[in-house]
């Protein structure tokens, strides 16, 4: 009986560990910033040259056998401001628990609107656009830039140790709209009308010139072409190798058109997680205009004009009744808050005053519906073998019983010192944390080796020390 009792408590011990991989944050980090994954044309024919953040988990798998699970974070800002930086934190959170993470840039902007929209709320005439079709053309050329992102790091899945089955995507605001047109956006029938060829808009007026996404944009007196937008895949990195995106964190985001109904044949449906409050000011948990409740708290408390132009969307609720009403069968978990709109500019929780400072167009709590996404992801994660986390974080170390091992400084600018008893005839190597191998050196032949690294880039690296019985010790250091 005592037998039995303890193989089921180790057998339920197994099962815990397993759940908690990919929700524990148990791995230090490291990040490689500002890589350049592409170039598009940009709403008024400029040429934008596009940015990533990589975040990679750091444990010791030297011998390069570990894959991981990818994730790429996607920021908000209504498809005309925002930037890679605000997802940071998350993308930090999610290497902590074995991830890799990617945040991104991507084309912002839209042609604004050639009337002049004067209000005394900064920066107002910023929202409106020439007409309705700018927002879909906005949306999806980030969409665009998301896909070649994705094929961007999946075409470097080699170096930075992708499972290339298990893809994930995630984002915020206009970020979610990305996120989930990444992973759902993949038929021609789907490309938005707007998005193909369509009759110029004319010059913008002068007010909007102060917006961010037109800064250093230069508009001629004349009307502003509006060519074809191209595939649903764009043009940046294109690839042959296959990948699956497993699933999709959408946080206040939605859809422009219904995305569930047609999927690219043979390709598995990404499972959903959506968090969304009811009284959000810009994204309809239904469906509605964007900016529907922010424009009516304009006009009805800072005597300002309502928001023009805009394109209907459907939000978090609203894709996922067609789900359930048209039996579409993906797998989407909805975290939805209860308080409605109010549509009072003073009174009650969620009022136009009382968003200023709890604004429903965000998190209630971003800890949880951070946690809760990493718990909704965890089981869907099919990789294996995991990597260890980094077991020698000090610098000071052991070969054997006899053996001592140190490296200084730490960090270093030029020099590094290996001091090692009893290693004479092992071997040492120096990777970057994608692994890739620097500087190897078959043999050691005294106590203190002088290796150096001023040719390495700043950053943190990993040094192998291997005798000639295959024992292996890793040490962390940091090229200043």
């Amino acid at each position: 009986m005592a037998n039995k009792l303890t193989l089921l408590f180790l057998c339920v011990l197994h099962l815990n560990l397993n759940a908690q991989q990919w929700i524990d944050k148990k791995y230090d980090y490291d990040s490689t910033l500002n890589v350049p994954y592409g170039t598009a044309v940009n709403f008024n024919g400029s040429i934008d040259t596009l940015t990533m953040d990589i975040y990679t988990p750091i444990c010791d798998d030297i011998n390069h056998v570990s894959r991981k699970p990818l994730l790429l974070w996607i920021h908000g800002g209504a498809f005309l401001a925002g930037d890679k930086n605000e997802m940071k934190k998350l993308c930090i959170q999610f290497s902590k628990r074995g991830y890799i993470t990617a945040t991104i840039n991507y084309r912002l902007g839209f042609i604004p609107d050639d009337v002049a929209w004067n209000c005394n709320y900064p920066n107002y005439s910023c929202v409106f656009a020439t007409d309705s079709a700018e927002w879909y053309r906005a949306y999806y050329r980030a969409i665009q830039d998301g896909k070649g992102a994705l094929r961007y790091l999946i075409n470097r899945n080699a170096a930075l140790k992708i499972d290339t089955n298990n893809i994930f995507v995630a984002g915020e605001s206009a970020g979610g709209f990305i996120a989930l047109g990444i992973g759902l956006l993949d038929t021609i029938s789907e490309k938005p009308i707007q998005a193909n060829a369509i009759s110029n808009a004319p010059n913008p007026n002068s007010n909007a010139l102060g917006c961010q996404y037109c800064l250093g944009e230069l508009f001629n007196g004349v009307d502003v072409a509006r060519p074809d937008l191209g595939d649903i895949e764009g043009t940046i990195e294109p690839t042959n190798i296959n990948f699956t995106i497993k699933g999709i964190g959408n946080m206040f985001g939605g859809m422009l058109s219904d995305l569930l109904k047609s999927h690219k044949a043979n390709s598995a449906k990404p499972a959903i997680y959506s968090f969304h409050q009811p009284c959000d000011l810009i994204v309809p948990i239904d469906s509605g205009q964007v900016f529907a409740g922010l424009s009516w708290c304009m006009t009805n408390g800072y005597n300002c004009y309502g928001i023009h132009n805009t394109a209907k969307i459907y939000g978090s609720r609203a894709f996922s009744n067609w789900n359930i009403n048209y039996g579409y069968g993906y797998n989407i978990h909805n975290e939805f808050t209860t308080t409605n709109f109010p549509y009072s500019f003073i009174f009650g929780t969620a009022s136009c005053l009382d968003q200023v400072s709890n604004p429903c167009h965000a998190y209630d709590n971003s800890t949880l519906r951070e946690n809760n996404l990493a718990s909704f992801f965890a089981p869907l994660i099919t990789t294996n073998p995991i990597c260890d986390t980094t077991l020698f974080p000090n610098g000071i170390h052991s070969i054997n019983a006899e053996s001592y091992i140190n490296i200084y400084p730490n960090p270093s600018s030029s020099i590094l010192n290996i001091h090692c008893i009893n290693c004479l005839n092992s071997s040492f190597t120096i990777y970057d944390m994608l692994g890739q191998k620097y500087i190897e050196e078959a043999h050691i032949a005294k106590e203190e080796t002088k290796v150096n690294i001023n040719h390495l880039h700043a950053g943190m690296y990993l040094i192998k020390i291997q005798n000639k019985n295959g024992l292996i010790k890793i040490i962390k250091f940091t090229k200043e």
